[in-house]
């Protein structure tokens, strides 16, 4: 069985789309369940929910929960999960009917703890008259692909949980959650199942449409929220301590949280406009570079025009980097 948590706050705009695709899944419904946790929305998404609750009571089960955060509702989704397998959707973006099926014949075929597909980025163009917006498909982040061996997944990956099937008994046996209370917390998650990843499977098919919203978390300026990064990439970096397998992954660590905290990093804090605070956020980068993998500048996976650069990043130069990165990526 696949089960499928769906956290749910404040999408009244989006939310049937999201569940009508998963109502109409091509999967057997005995083999799927929805799980959907709505965290404390103020909007008319709890309606929502118990309307489709009421249609498709053999589908779909709902828990209600004051507002903790995206994190605190996927986590008690996967508690609460009683499949083999647990997918993630997103309550503002939708799947095509045919995505569980096939990633769960794959997963059973191939006796995989981890499978995922391509997506599809859809940058959401705000409708003036205030009726549903429409959408221009743009470029995807990270390499979606086939992996035999488990240490590339650490590398330029896709980190979002809506894209992927994981096998339950690989993150709770492990005590793999999402940390609560901080945003970029996909990141922490996905690089902490990896250890506990012995067989990944891929599909080469684009089966989730993921929106690319300007006023989202992810995509608009926080501020000071910025920071957050620096929780995750501790909460994973202490993880892989705590589990005793830090050294073991070392190269695969320092080289995905090291491009975090110059690439991506640097993009959102060239989007802070106060610029104490951009100082601050990167003096925060460096302290945390230089702690943790003072050595970076050698690591064996930083080649070609990533190498480049990531040698080339210093606190000199770093503010014209940031600007300019904050103009090319978005998220």
């Amino acid at each position: 069985m696949v089960s499928v948590v769906v956290p749910v706050y404040n999408t009244e705009k989006y939310l049937r789309r999201c569940l009508d695709a998963l109502v109409n899944q091509t999967i057997p419904h005995s083999e799927i369940e929805i799980i959907a946790v709505n965290d404390g929305s103020t909007d008319s998404s709890p309606d929502i929910l118990r309307e489709y609750e009421e249609q498709y009571p053999e589908l779909i089960r709902v828990y209600h929960k004051l507002n903790g955060g995206q994190a605190t509702a996927r986590n008690l989704g996967i508690k609460m999960a009683k499949g083999e397998y647990v997918g993630f959707a997103d309550s503002d973006d939708y799947v095509d009917v045919t995505m569980y099926e096939k990633l769960w014949n794959l997963a059973r075929t191939q006796d995989a703890d981890l499978v995922e597909c391509h997506y599809h980025s859809m940058l959401e163009i705000p409708s003036e008259d205030g009726a549903f917006p429409t959408y221009q498909e743009i470029g995807t982040r990270g390499t979606i692909s086939a992996h035999s061996d488990v240490r590339e997944l650490f590398l330029n990956p896709q980190v979002s949980p809506w894209n992927k099937l994981y096998k339950k008994s690989a993150l709770v046996d492990n005590d793999v959650f999402f940390p609560e209370g901080m945003i970029y917390e996909d990141t922490s998650f996905y690089i902490k199942s990896l250890p506990f990843i012995k067989k990944h499977a891929y599909l080469d098919e684009k089966l989730v449409y993921y929106s690319v919203r300007q006023s989202s978390t992810m995509t608009k300026n926080l501020g000071a929220k910025v920071g957050d990064i620096f929780k995750v990439l501790d909460d994973i970096t202490d993880f892989f301590s705590r589990k005793c397998i830090f050294n073991q992954y070392k190269d695969e660590l320092e080289y995905f949280c090291v491009k975090i905290a110059f690439c991506s990093n640097f993009s959102r804090i060239g989007r802070v406009p106060n610029g104490y605070l951009r100082r601050e956020l990167f003096d925060k980068t460096f302290d945390f570079v230089n702690k943790k993998f003072p050595y970076y500048r050698k690591n064996k996976y930083f080649t070609g025009k990533i190498g480049m650069y990531i040698r080339s990043v210093a606190k000199w130069n770093c503010g014209p980097y940031a600007y300019i990165l904050s103009k090319v990526m978005i998220g």
